[in-house]
């Protein structure tokens, strides 16, 4: 009863505590409304590019037509030299050159080596990665189709001539997201995140608050019901911000709510044992708020969601799962909700975080009950 009466005094609290409610309620759904409206577009398209044509021919200017009229290029500056060329790129008024040389045409007429160079700025990954693709595949299309016209001219009949050119075909089929767009990569990775951000905020600021009491007596009961009410406006903000992943961006959900909420509940307990630890340390909102704020590039960058973890040194991963649990909890909720994987692909993911939770709670307890009793800061 007395555990009952606390929860329900806290929840009351925290939705008439100015700061900490609009945190909870209002910073996914904004945040997630920015990131998708930055993610809006699927691709990368109209990547402007320089051509260097020294050949002048019809061929090279038909390789020319087929970059222009892709929806990945557009063919921003002819040049007349490859210094102009390379200055075009340094200054990033292009990032990618096609350089065709002297006497291309004359070559793959007369079926001696020719190449077609293309240079692309490899400081901006994205782009880079999304032009070299893109080229690559306009290039090795063309390639086909002027093999076959060269070889249907000495004869061959046009089948042979496409077997010959083509000696086997490849096809695709990629799962889940064949458009590999970066919204479907990215955004549920990012509501994991904000999750992260708003309880460890909202936890934080609210025992800080309160900590003199809490630590008084009943101080175990009293940061549960204090955990329980930040969970209850954290999770609501948190599915409002998956429905507008869903309903606003169409992101695929395909994934069981339920476990959904059951992961998400889990977390919310592991990730409030660092935000007591760090309230306790700091008791002061403001060096709570810059610590909290800091680490959330260092936790995402290492939680695995923008690099496999699997890529990661072993002892790193240990280490980050014994400091922090957002590692068990981005890439799980993202492949839960967009792959649709089942509860027993996350169940050690929930049990590592029940784990870290039994074991850093105890200090979370202690840290509290110590520093907000001290008159001390």
């Amino acid at each position: 009863m007395f555990f009952l009466k606390t929860l329900l005094k806290d929840i009351k609290t925290t939705f008439i505590d100015f700061d900490v409610i609009v945190l909870l309620l209002g910073a996914p759904i904004f945040l997630t409304l920015l990131f998708g409206g930055i993610y809006v577009n699927p691709y990368i398209e109209d990547i402007p590019i320089a051509v260097l044509d020294e050949d002048n021919s019809s061929m090279s200017r038909m390789i020319i037509q087929q970059f222009d009229e892709n929806d990945r290029f557009h063919v921003k500056y002819n040049v007349n030299s490859k210094e102009e060329l390379h200055k075009l790129i340094d200054t990033k008024k292009v990032y990618m050159g096609l350089y065709l040389p002297h006497e291309f045409s004359k070559n793959v007429n007369t079926l001696r080596s020719a190449e077609v160079l293309v240079i692309v700025d490899g400081t901006n990954m994205i782009i880079g990665n999304n032009a070299y693709a893109a080229a690559a595949g306009i290039i090795q299309t063309i390639s086909a189709g002027v093999q076959m016209k060269l070889l249907e001219a000495k004869g061959v009949m046009p089948q042979t001539a496409q077997a010959m050119a083509m000696v086997f075909n490849f096809n695709d089929r990629t799962l889940y997201d064949p458009r590999l767009t970066y919204m479907n990569y990215l955004i549920l990775g990012f509501v994991a995140v904000f999750l992260q951000q708003i309880m460890l905020s909202g936890i934080g600021i609210s025992v800080i608050k309160h900590g003199a009491d809490i630590a008084v007596k009943n101080t175990f009961t009293r940061l549960i019901a204090k955990i329980l009410s930040c969970c209850c406006f954290g999770l609501i903000s948190t599915f409002a911000a998956v429905a507008i992943v869903s309903n606003v961006f169409k992101v695929p959900i395909r994934g069981n709510l339920s476990i959904a909420l059951l992961l998400c509940s889990i977390f919310v307990f592991a990730i409030s044992c660092p935000a007591l630890i760090l309230a306790a340390l700091t008791k002061d909102k403001l060096k709570f708020a810059q610590v909290s704020f800091m680490l959330s590039l260092p936790t995402f960058v290492s939680c695995g969601y923008v690099w496999p973890q699997e890529q990661m040194p072993k002892i790193l991963v240990t280490i980050i799962k014994i400091l922090w649990p957002l590692i068990n909890f981005a890439r799980p909720f993202d492949e839960l909700l967009f792959k649709g994987v089942s509860f027993n692909t996350v169940r050690t993911n929930m049990l590592e975080m029940v784990i870290y939770t039994l074991a850093w709670f105890p200090v979370a307890f202690w840290l509290v009950k110590k520093r907000f009793k001290s008159k001390t800061i």
